[in-house]
């Protein structure tokens, strides 16, 4: 039985996959992100922007919870910033996320883990998203070139976490969805310093 559902599982993850490369692909087409001569689209990440990992030593089921409320602030930040400016980075970026949390939705359901998120907007059971939450709403609630900087401290962010959970991930299915998930935050970062 056990086997069954982790085959429908891999199914299940690998449709999502599928769904995120291209709601990935028009994400980032779809910007009006004017590009330069330094534009960084193709250049790794580089050291200095990668956050300290946290969470290596955290059980699937613990980085699983967590993983579902990051992305979902990712998402709730995306959407008080384009509420507030339009810009259509966080609109296009936002809309990825919402692909990013079924993802890791999908994780939780096949090992029946029940969904810790709140359906409102910017409120988290755990309190350390809850406090960056509030430090990032406010700092982008400066300026425009705040809530972009608030972009990157999120990416960053998700990929050490991300980074970090792969160096312990052990299920198949979870390595896959981390590894679609950093490569999507990598691509969500390098939109929002080409806005810098």
């Amino acid at each position: 039985m056990k086997t069954i559902s982790l085959k429908i599982a891999a199914i299940t993850v690998a449709g999502i996959l599928v769904a995120l490369g291209a709601m990935k692909y028009l994400a980032i087409n779809n910007e009006k992100v004017p590009v330069t001569d330094a534009d960084t689209t193709n250049q790794p990440i580089a050291e200095e922007n990668k956050a300290a990992p946290t969470l290596a030593s955290k059980s699937t089921e613990e980085q699983l919870l967590y993983l579902v409320e990051e992305e979902k602030l990712a998402h709730d930040v995306y959407t008080v910033m384009y509420q507030k400016y339009g810009a259509s980075i966080f609109g296009n970026i936002l809309k990825s996320e919402s692909t990013h949390q079924e993802m890791v939705l999908a994780l939780l359901q096949v090992r029946n883990i029940a969904d810790p998120s709140s359906r409102e907007v910017g409120v988290f059971r755990d309190k350390d998203l809850q406090t960056l939450y509030d430090t990032l709403i406010a700092q982008g609630n400066i300026n425009i070139t705040e809530a972009y900087k608030v972009g990157v401290t999120i990416e960053e962010k998700d990929i050490a976490d991300i980074s970090a959970q792969l160096s312990t991930a052990a299920d198949d299915d979870v390595i896959a969805a981390l590894e679609s998930l950093r490569s999507g935050s990598e691509n969500h970062l390098r939109a929002f310093n080409r806005q810098l």
